[in-house]
Formats: C-alpha cells, structure tokens, sequence
C-alpha cells in the first residue's frame, strides 16, 4: 500500500490520498476505492493568469494534465501487476460536461474524501500548500488501502479574494461543506457560460485560482 504512494510520489505527482468512494461511480466502473493524485501547478502559470497570458497558460496547464495522465495510467498498471484491479481515471476517461463543467465523478469528490484539502468559495479544489494551483486526477482500484479522514467543511478563513476577483459575480458568500450542492456557493451556469466563451476566444479566467489567499502564499514560497 505504502509503495503505491511512493511509486507516485517518484513518478512527480505532488500529493496522494486514499478515499471510500464506493458506490460513486458504480454505473461507470465498480470500484471501491479511489486513489487522488495532486499535481501543483508551476508557479510561472499563476504569473501568467497575472499577466492575462492565457495562450501560454492554457499551454502550462495542458502540460501539467499529460503529465498527470501519464502518472495515472503508469498508477494503473504498477497496480494491475500487483495482482489488484485498476482504472486510471483520466479525463478523456472520466467525460466532463463542459456545459455542466461536471465529470461523471468529479476530482475534487475523491480529493476531499482523501482529506487532502478542501473546496473554496470558488468551488475550486484547495490545497494548504499550493491553494487552487492545482491539476486533478485519480485512480480506482479494489485494493485495500488506509483511507485518509474526509475534510467536510471548508478551511478557508473570512477571505474573500476569490469571490472579488471573479468578473461575473458568480460566487456565493456562502462557505462549502459536504452538505451543501455546488449550486449553492457559485451560480455555475453564468461560470460556466463565461468560461467557455472566453476559451472559444482563445482567453480565459481561472482569476480565483490566482487570487486565492493561499495560491498567493505558495507563489512566494521560496520552494
């Protein structure tokens, strides 16, 4: 079990965690377990955002999801060659509805079960250590792992940066637990709408990720 983690941790994924995610995607692919990956974003693509960049930053974070993919996939087979079943769940794999911006199931859902971080008010993932600079993945396996404790309630503080930054007014006030619905700290569909017309026109937005409080202190870490 420690090995898995290991072998990921050497093959450049930042952060993983184990979560009980059976039943969430039984009508997908019966697999009980979920295995979070956390690859944190290079500084240069939170500068970028910065700098309305987004050429260059859709190039960083499309970078970071091969790299990602290519972790999963080499996850799942380290896995299958241990005698256990194994689904590296990419995104290609997992479907997402760009109307719905949603996945069949969803990154952040494994991440926080995991109890590697937690939602913000954006409804983006955030961790302690990189705040929202971060690209998602997962594998899903029936080998036995030790599960991480589940973050339920959000560890954001009385911060509003995200939610100021956001041009459309989009986000809620309202903080995230595990027993709200997403509908209930961002009106998804005028995100949704927004973000995908400023990537037909070759722009982009992501201004919460980069104005988090923490994704701001992990840019000015020296490591």
């Amino acid at each position: 079990m420690c090995d898995v983690k290991k072998y990921l941790l050497e093959l450049g994924v930042s952060k993983v965690g184990y979560a009980d995610v059976e039943g969430l995607a039984s009508e997908f692919i019966d697999l009980p377990n979920g295995i979070s990956l956390v690859l944190k974003l290079p500084k240069r693509a939170i500068r970028l955002v910065d700098d309305e960049d987004y050429e260059a930053y859709w190039k960083c974070f499309h970078a970071q999801i091969d790299k990602l993919t290519k972790i999963a996939l080499e996850g799942e087979e380290f896995i299958k060659n241990l005698g256990y079943n194994a689904f590296a769940l990419t995104m290609t794999r997992n479907e997402c509805d760009m109307e719905k911006l949603l996945s069949i199931l969803p990154y952040k859902t494994i991440a926080t079960k995991s109890g590697l971080g937690w939602i913000g008010r954006s409804a983006l993932f955030v961790t302690p250590e990189y705040g929202s600079a971060v690209a998602l993945g997962a594998i899903l396996t029936d080998m036995p792992l030790e599960f991480g404790e589940p973050i339920t309630d959000s560890q954001c503080d009385e911060c509003e940066n995200c939610q100021k930054a956001c041009p459309v007014g989009a986000i809620n006030p309202k903080k995230w637990n595990d027993r709200l619905n997403r509908e209930d700290i961002i009106d998804i569909e005028v995100c949704g709408e927004y973000i995908i017309n400023q990537y037909r026109n070759g722009l982009g937005c992501t201004k919460c990720m980069s104005e988090c409080k923490l994704t701001q202190e992990y840019l000015k870490n020296e490591k």
